[in-house]
């Protein structure tokens, strides 16, 4: 089939196949739209002449400017039916499953990637005369629906990444973007929101061994609460949606679909260790035939974009520098300003620079280039940015691991997948949804390449043609003698209904708690880092005994301990947690992240010994040859990489390896280390049983300086207003400047001063959506 393709052999018999399959069945069938791909690649001019009718019988309308066939005129007429019937230019696919959506109680459907669910998700935001909740798997999936929904929704519809309930005199109607972990805080309010709709994206998260179990709890909840609301599941790729509905029993007023429809076409290709490019088709045992061209070059060269799968260990030892060169000397300096600011902005975040030791950041340099890393461990505000770089269309390689694959919107015209090692069939087929731009262009049939290591081709061809099917039973319904020790609790809880939604603890873990005997370490805690209605400074930390400071880490780590059903941590685990403290202390302190990480890097390149021999070099007390000997000789402080906690398999691996010299110090891995910390042990692991332990303690003592610490703990901050702007979805980095130019702050809404022109267009930006 390919040889004859690629040469030409009754390729107009295969387009007028391709368009009565298409007509009788819907454009369901992958291997007709790769053969459709070949034949535009190789014969364009041929394919010209049947590209309206193909268009046509796939149903893609909008597509289509002024039919020229009888069969477009039939389609046209079905079209413009749809859009009488919607009011809107829906593809058969959107308008079923808009249907469906409007006239039932529970929906649950499946399409593969970029058939328009994107779309048909617009209209149902901005159509909804309720609250609306979108719960979706991951924190850089909030922020894209929050930049989507803020786009189309007026400043009377409050936007939200948590749950709030604020700016009340102005708000009409909610919308919650959310992960069914922070779901918990929507109970609070079951008779204060109004939810018209439940829409759970990326809903195959249900099949997750731990969130899974959150997950389907989270709705069973929504039912319970809100029982007039409707319940929209959305999946890629599942062949029984259904599923979702059966294991909670939503029978009653309820539909599913799952759309096999495709809107755009793919080629396959494999690549050997020579970077010997061959078409292969994972639908039939047809012979490779060989291109001639180097496809990513190609693509590169034809101001393309190119997305690289790849292991996050290759980016971080840098193996995708070394690995793909030849294809980053492509991509030149980018010129563009808005690209160059939004790099700008990054480097001024993490507070890299050329001329400092040990500051200089490679991601940020192959970014100048239009070349992007996209990783789990890459700090949020910086993924935002650069997604944002991705979507502007200024990027031209994305190295990206598995986040990338979590429904972010971000097509390429070629993907190569170059990190093959336990991937599962879901991920697989979303990185291949992510080849092939869906464009608007009129009267083009569009398509994309997928690129294969040679060696994994057959394995390949196996996982693309293999249905993914969701579990007809919920995790909840399991026996759960199989769950780790540390997960226990919280999945008792789930199953129970004994989760603590004010302290975001289980009720044992709460219990712990109060009976443990931790009162004298929350006092000795407050007595050194709470000075009045304020924590201590930097300063004044370094200024208490040093075996007071070791103290003060010795009771966090205890009181963190206390609320575990075991009582003592691997020493792994210790190390690790030992590692966080002083990110902890830094958080209350309020420090910024840029600070944050100019604080570790003096610590781990060991600054004051540097400095001390620059003195030398510079007083001549030492020659430069010297120097840098007794350079070469200073060793990066040990640091264990983060991890989740309580984590019994962790093992407090050395971020930069043991006994590396401060010359080879890598900045981003410092960046992408201090984020995890933060975020996956401070955030994730420390926050909720130390703010849970202050409250409990307050709760008995009343002294207020626990209130003051757990805001810190919390927020960042003790600052009434820099809180109040938290709550309203600002950026903690903005909330100092912001609050300059508030006249008063309450759940009720936002009063700004009535002088604003000192702001600039950026910061004007930040903060329009309350200025009424």
């Amino acid at each position: 089939m390919l040889k004859n393709i690629i040469q030409g052999i009754g390729i107009r018999e295969v387009l007028e196949n391709a368009i009565r399959e298409f007509h009788e069945s819907g454009p369901i069938n992958m291997a007709t739209l790769e053969k459709l791909s070949l034949i535009k690649i190789h014969y364009p001019d041929v394919f010209s002449e049947y590209e309206a009718k193909t268009l046509s019988v796939m149903g893609l309308f909008y597509k289509i400017t002024k039919p020229k066939s009888f069969i477009e005129s039939v389609y046209k007429n079905l079209g413009d039916t749809i859009e009488d019937q919607f009011g809107k230019p829906f593809t058969p696919m959107q308008a079923s499953a808009y249907k469906s959506i409007s006239t039932k109680k529970f929906y649950s459907f499946s399409a593969p990637t970029s058939t328009g669910k994107s779309h048909l998700f617009r209209d149902l935001i901005k159509e909804e005369l309720h609250d609306i909740v979108i719960i979706v798997p991951s924190r850089a999936l909030i922020a894209e629906f929050y930049s989507l929904v803020v786009e189309l929704v007026g400043k009377e519809v409050l936007v939200l990444q948590f749950i709030e309930n604020i700016n009340q005199h102005h708000t009409a109607r909610r919308v919650f973007i959310i992960t069914p972990e922070r779901g918990v805080e929507l109970f609070k309010y079951s008779d204060e929101f109004e939810i018209g709709l439940f829409l759970f994206d990326e809903a195959q998260l249900s099949e997750e061994p731990i969130r899974g179990i959150s997950f389907d709890a989270f709705v069973r909840r929504t039912e319970k609460s809100f029982p007039n609301a409707k319940k929209v599941f959305a999946h890629p790729f599942v062949s029984n949606p259904e599923a979702q509905l059966t294991k909670h029993r939503f029978f009653k007023n309820s539909s599913s679909n799952s759309f096999k429809q495709n809107n755009v076409g793919k080629v396959y290709l494999s690549r050997d260790e020579n970077g010997v490019f061959e078409y292969f088709s994972p639908f039939n045992e047809s012979a490779h035939v060989k291109c001639e061209i180097d496809i990513v070059e190609s693509t590169l060269k034809n101001d393309g974009a190119v997305l690289i799968y790849i292991s996050k260990s290759k980016i971080l030892n840098g193996g995708h520098i070394e690995g793909f060169g030849k294809y980053i000397s492509l991509c030149p300096i980018l010129k563009q300003p808005s690209a160059i600011k939004i790099v700008e902005e990054l480097t001024q975040y993490i507070g890299a620079s050329e001329r400092q030791f040990g500051k200089q950041s490679s991601f940020l340099s192959l970014m100048e280039r239009g070349i992007v890393v996209h990783h789990g461990s890459m700090p949020l505000k910086a993924r935002l940015l650069i997604e944002q770089f991705v979507r502007d269309g200024y990027a031209r390689i994305c190295f990206a691991t598995a986040t990338l694959n979590q429904g972010i919107n971000m097509p390429f015209d070629c993907v190569w997948i170059d990190n093959f090692h336990n991937m599962n069939k879901l991920t697989l087929k979303n990185l291949i949804g992510r080849a092939g731009r869906t464009t608007q262009t009129p009267n083009q049939f569009d398509f994309g390449y997928t690129i294969i290591n040679k060696e994994n081709v057959n394995t390949f061809k196996i996982r693309i043609v293999s249905t993914i099917e969701l579990e007809p039973t919920s995790k909840l319904d399991d026996d759960s003698k199989d769950i780790p020790e540390d997960y226990s609790d919280l999945i008792t809880a789930i199953k129970t209904n004994t989760f603590n939604d004010d302290l975001h603890l289980t009720e044992s873990q709460v219990e712990r708690l109060k009976n443990s005997n931790i009162k004298s370490d929350i006092r000795f805690i407050l007595d050194k880092l709470i000075h009045g209605d304020k924590a201590i400074g930097g300063h004044q930390y370094y200024e208490i005994k040093s075996s007071d400071r070791r103290k003060l880490k010795d009771k966090l780590k205890k009181i963190y301990i206390t609320h575990l059903k075991r009582d003592s941590l691997t020493k792994q685990e210790q190390t690790i947690l030992s590692a966080s403290i002083p990110l902890l202390l830094w958080r209350i302190q309020g420090k910024a992240f840029s600070e944050t990480l100019s604080l570790r890097h003096s610590y781990l390149t060991r600054r004051d010994e540097r400095r001390a021999l620059l003195k030398k070099l510079k007083e001549k007390v030492v020659s430069q040859n010297e120097y840098n000997e007794a350079l070469d000789d200073i060793k990066i402080e040990y640091s264990a990489r983060a991890e989740s906690l309580p984590n019994k398999g962790a093992r407090a691996i050395s971020l930069f390896g043991r006994g590396a010299s401060v010359n080879t110090f890598d900045y981003d891995l410092l960046v992408y280390d201090t984020y995890d910390y933060l975020d996956k042990v401070i955030s994730l692991s420390l926050s909720d049983p130390l703010c849970a332990a202050l409250t409990i303690y307050y709760q008995e003592t009343e002294d207020f300086r626990a209130k003051i610490l757990k805001n810190f703990i919390r927020y960042g901050t003790n600052n009434e207003i820099e809180i109040w702007l938290l709550k309203y979805g600002f950026d903690p980095e903005d909330t100092e400047w912001i609050s300059l130019y508030i006249q008063h702050i309450d759940e009720q809404g936002i009063i700004f001063i009535d002088n604003l022109n000192d702001l600039s267009e950026d910061q004007l930006r930040i903060i329009e959506r309350y200025i009424y």
